[in-house]
């Protein structure tokens, strides 16, 4: 598969989840043996089923922002990882976590870096900065400076 191909599996799997908010396609790009890495879950045991921890993620994000902006703001890739560099905002309308939405703007970056091999997206990384959206729903003070 060419670094273009894999790319393009990538740049699908966030346009169809983030962006249009259809998980069946999203879901459509993964293994289904994805390993998949997020530091949301570093203390759960490995999952065996993650592209159903996937869905459940980003239906509860885009439920708890359903006004959700989301850019590519770059796709990187080398051999068979790729990288998406985004931007999102929205406003906190729906429960996040268990808490009671804030009416709050956000906005906030982050990166997805994926291993592709045989057409599927077979291992996944998620990286954002979880801290500065808490920080701007008011569930959390900035620390001092």
């Amino acid at each position: 598969m060419s670094t273009e191909e894999a790319k393009a599996i990538v740049r699908r799997m966030v346009e169809q989840g983030m962006i249009v908010g259809d998980l069946d396609a999203a879901i459509a790009t993964y293994d289904p043996d994805l390993t998949y890495h997020n530091p949301m879950l570093r203390d759960l045991p490995p999952l065996p089923h993650a592209t159903d921890v996937i869905r459940q993620l980003i239906g509860a994000t885009r439920d708890a922002f359903p006004d959700m902006q989301y850019v590519i703001e770059a796709v990187i890739a080398e051999g068979d990882n790729v990288a998406i560099l985004y931007t999102w905002s929205g406003t906190n309308l729906g429960p996040l976590a268990g808490l009671p939405p804030t009416g709050r703007q956000v906005k906030a970056t982050g990166a997805i870096v994926c291993r592709v091999a045989e057409g599927r997206i077979v291992e996944q990384w998620d990286i954002d900065d979880r801290l500065d959206v808490i920080q701007q729903l008011g569930l959390s003070e900035a620390p001092a400076s």
